[in-house]
């Protein structure tokens, strides 16, 4: 489009196309005829070409007026379609939201979170980002995701956080395991057995806490493996190399050759956040939030 030409223009020419009559054209348009009259023939010398041919009693489209229309008609549907487009965004109704999720944080809120999203706001794309707590604090404070769904803490003062949820941890072994008897497992038990540890790169919140809670039961655990995603971990427990302590909420993923156990004393809470900028405005953000708070508030870890 011309830099001179504007939407009106466009929209003056396909009055007086449809209509072929600038009178009519001019009345739908709710402007009088000598201005309407002006602007088509501005138009005209702006394109270099004749775009109607004109009697004293009739209207006409020329070749190039025939042409013209259909891409007028075209641009004028693209421009009220981007119109209603930035409306729908601001409403938080179309868009994408770029979402942190820490694997060993995500196993009993963030797919339910996804898909009430999802249901609720067919038209917005939820983008996924594989993040320790650490890169999604980073990624935050610089805006390259949204929101954030982690282990605590969240000591960026430019972030806002709140609570999902609140696990213990449990015992998790192969079901033939001597455990398999026990009500509960006390933590002297686990100092015996070959241990799978989950990567203190990859968790260091998450090792902390299992360290803390070890070094109060006055346990040393004999790790054996130290590996960096949440399904090896299981994969190794299922062959029957080894036990861990994991969150309660890891249960959800099933695997029938394995079984878990509470431990006693139940040892300290681990705590699932979802964080996200302080300053941010995005009525996307917010109806995450929103739906993230009332899985939060639905769901039960199972003991």
């Amino acid at each position: 489009m011309s830099p001179r030409m504007e939407l009106r223009h466009l929209r003056y020419f396909l009055a007086v196309a449809e209509e072929l009559h600038f009178g009519r054209a001019a009345a739908r348009l709710h402007i009088s005829q000598p201005p309407l009259s002006q602007q088509i023939r501005r138009l005209e010398k702006e394109l270099q070409a004749p775009l109607f041919q004109r009697t004293k009693r009739h209207v006409e489209l020329t070749n190039a007026g025939r042409v013209f229309l259909g891409d007028a008609r075209a641009l004028i549907a693209q421009a009220e379609q981007a119109a209603g487009n930035a409306k729908r965004a601001s409403r938080g109704e179309i868009g994408q939201v770029l979402v942190g999720c820490d694997l060993w944080a995500d196993f009993l809120n963030g797919a339910n979170i996804i898909r009430l999203f999802a249901r609720r706001h067919p038209d917005v794309e939820v983008e996924l980002r594989d993040l320790t707590a650490t890169e999604q604090i980073s990624a935050l404070e610089s805006g390259r995701i949204h929101v954030g769904i982690l282990r605590p803490p969240v000591p960026s003062k430019a972030l806002i956080s709140e609570r999902l949820l609140s696990e213990n941890l449990v015992v998790a072994f192969p079901r033939g395991h001597r455990f398999k008897s026990y009500g509960r497992v006390f933590w002297p038990a686990l100092g015996d057995e070959p241990y799978v540890l989950f990567s203190r790169r990859r968790a260091p919140a998450f090792d902390a806490l299992v360290a803390r809670a070890c070094h109060d039961a006055g346990v040393t655990l004999r790790v054996k493996y130290e590996v960096e995603h949440p399904q090896t971990i299981l994969a190794i427990v299922e062959a029957g190399l080894g036990i861990s302590l994991v969150p309660a909420s890891l249960q959800m993923v099933r695997r029938s050759a394995i079984a878990y156990r509470r431990l006693s004393p139940a040892g300290p809470a681990l705590e699932t956040v979802i964080a996200w900028r302080r300053d941010s405005e995005l009525p996307l953000v917010q109806a995450f939030v929103k739906v993230a708070r009332e899985v939060a508030r639905s769901r039960r870890v199972p003991a």
